[in-house]
């Protein structure tokens, strides 16, 4: 499933929606794509929502479709959280990973993208572009 909610003045209140919705929604598909760029999200919500990912283990990461193949594999959420309000995205990124969310800068899209990663062991999430912020 595709999320595309970009442009859209999120703040905290519409993260905390997000989340909550990640969380009561056992009987869809998990979240693939969650596009949350051009809003007004900040260091402390960009870090809740990966947080609320990694608690819905085992649903995230979710499987897709490979490409080419057409094979059901892992693949890491594609989470767009470029051009928010988080002041140091670094910071967020590494409390993240300190407490076991595993994250993909996907800065190479030759080796990664929507439907594949190119690191050894499937991450939760792909954080394109998450340094460039507003």
């Amino acid at each position: 499933a595709l999320l595309k909610l970009f442009a859209n003045d999120i703040s905290q209140g519409g993260v905390l929606a997000i989340c909550e919705f990640i969380r009561m929604n056992e009987r869809t598909e998990p979240l693939q794509e969650l596009h949350l760029s051009h809003n007004e999200i900040d260091d402390e919500s960009a870090l809740e929502l990966l947080r609320t990912l990694h608690f819905q283990c085992p649903r995230y990461p979710p499987r897709r479709m490979a490409e080419g193949t057409g094979d059901m594999v892992l693949a890491p959420v594609w989470l767009r959280l470029n051009h928010n309000r988080v002041r140091d995205p670094s910071a967020v990124r590494l409390a993240a990973e300190a407490e076991g969310i595993t994250i993909c800068t996907a800065s190479d899209r030759n080796v990664c993208g929507t439907s594949r990663c190119g690191q050894h062991q499937c991450p939760l999430v792909h954080l394109y572009s998450f340094d460039t912020q507003s």
